[in-house]
């Protein structure tokens, strides 16, 4: 299972008005790179198919199981 760095936040924090576009949906890549700045940007685009398609709401929990369950392993760099 690939390590992910998520932001230190609490459960209940709200997610910011800039992770949300002009008609009031929310904007998956942007939340997920909002959570987990590391998660690369194509990374963010394949996983937000993924929460665009699904019937939940975004929180700082459902971002992280999002990731968690989904993310494919990034190659290590350096590695010998």
């Amino acid at each position: 299972m690939p390590y992910f760095a998520f932001r230190d936040f609490p459960d209940n924090t709200p997610i910011p008005d800039d992770c949300y576009s002009c008609d009031g949906a929310p904007d998956w890549a942007a939340l997920l790179e909002w959570i987990c700045p590391d998660l690369p940007r194509d990374e963010a685009e394949r996983l937000a198919t993924l929460g665009e398609a699904s019937d939940v709401r975004p929180d700082v929990v459902s971002l992280k199981r999002l990731i968690e369950a989904h993310a494919r392993p990034q190659a290590s760099q350096g590695s010998t």
